[in-house]
């Protein structure tokens, strides 16, 4: 037992030698903080501000905090990790001068100083005109929206020797044909027959035509098939469309920007169906002539519920706006009622409800029946 015991204690005092001889030191704590960012800017907007900036390189670095004086209801800091370089700020007052700080922070905690720039939200430029379209002389009023320039009023281009469709007639399948509508003119024909008809007439002064996609983009007659669509469509870097003189069929993205303008952030643009950052379709909307009254017309855009024609009927006047984009989407494969397959086209436009507050985005059929905006041009 004695002998056992002296044993236990040489091996204690052996382990104890070694853990002396190699001891596993403590890493001490890392105490500076990451460089900070660089290159912040500031872009002012109506009752916003977006910040921009490049992140710093440190391994460590864990996320940006921002914070801006004076404060409103949003919770500060605002953090946002790495690989998020911007940050759109709303919910400002336009007029008021805001300072913010973008602080960078490592995965111990460590803040940075802080970047800082300074910005005066302002609100969105409104300036009414009008023009008018040099091909019949037709006169619409129009609206500057911050930087792009809109008409305030639905086209009512028909051109030359082209004839208003009937309610049973369009382009569902391979027909590559341009339609134009005017609701509640079931049988179609000429502007003689559109003035003989009151309620149609007065439908036609207020609402404008209704155009197909090919119809709104200007298909050329020589359009016969998809492959020579997507040559068309190619061939048109800039798609003027049914547009007059120095204007064009708006884009998606010109959309976006008008959207940008009135408030949605670019995340929230980006999405389909209804988007609401800050009541949008509200400020685009009349205040008179919806189902419910429920537009503020707050940016002069006075977009009327104006409805749509498709496939075989027209539908929701007073209930909905739709408006063509010059942006397709995609094409789909799709078969028709006796087994043949036909290739149907998707484009983007904009919809706004009676009784929903935002603005609608989604890519559907070109031969709907749709309202059109159009743009000026940049000069």
């Amino acid at each position: 037992m004695k002998n056992i015991f002296h044993l236990l204690l040489i091996f204690l005092s052996f382990s104890l030698l070694i853990y002396s001889c190699d001891p596993q030191e403590e890493k001490p704590q890392d105490n500076t903080p990451p460089e900070e960012v660089t290159n912040l800017i500031a872009t002012a907007g109506d009752s916003k501000v977006i910040l921009e900036w490049n992140e710093p390189s440190d391994e460590d670095f864990a996320q940006v905090q921002i914070t801006f004086e004076p404060k409103n209801d949003l919770v500060q800091p605002i953090p946002l990790s790495p690989g998020f370089p911007s940050k759109e700020i709303q919910g400002l007052i336009n007029g008021t001068e805001y300072t913010f700080t973008v602080k960078t922070v490592d995965k111990n905690a460590n803040k940075s100083v802080g970047s800082i720039v300074k910005e005066t939200p302002i609100a969105a430029e409104i300036l009414t005109g009008e023009m008018t379209d040099s091909r019949d002389g037709k006169r619409y009023k129009t609206i500057k929206i911050g930087e792009q320039v809109w008409m305030a009023e639905n086209l009512k281009y028909l051109p030359d020797g082209a004839n208003f469709s009937a309610n049973n007639v369009g382009s569902n399948t391979t027909n590559y044909t341009n339609h134009y509508y005017v609701y509640g003119l079931d049988n179609g024909g000429t502007m003689d027959d559109v003035n003989s008809d009151p309620s149609v007439k007065e439908n036609y002064n207020k609402y404008g035509i209704m155009y197909n996609w090919f119809a709104a983009i200007n298909m050329p007659n020589n359009v016969t098939d998809t492959t020579s669509l997507k040559t068309y469509l190619q061939s048109a870097t800039a798609l003027k469309g049914i547009a007059p003189e120095g204007w064009h069929l708006p884009t998606d993205e010109d959309f976006k920007v008008l959207e940008a303008t009135l408030g949605m952030s670019a995340e929230t643009a980006d999405k389909t169906s209804y988007r609401n950052d800050n009541s949008e379709g509200m400020k685009l909307k009349t205040e008179t002539s919806w189902l419910e009254n429920s537009g503020t017309d707050e940016v002069g855009f006075a977009l009327l519920p104006s409805g749509r024609w498709k496939k075989d009927k027209f539908q929701f006047l007073t209930e909905y706006a739709y408006l063509w984009t010059s942006s397709l989407s995609h094409f789909n494969i799709k078969t028709d009622g006796d087994g043949n397959e036909y290739v149907e086209t998707r484009a983007w436009l904009r919809y706004v409800k009676y009784n929903n507050n935002g603005v609608g985005r989604a890519a559907w059929e070109h031969f709907n029946g749709y309202a059109i905006r159009c743009v000026k041009d940049n000069e």
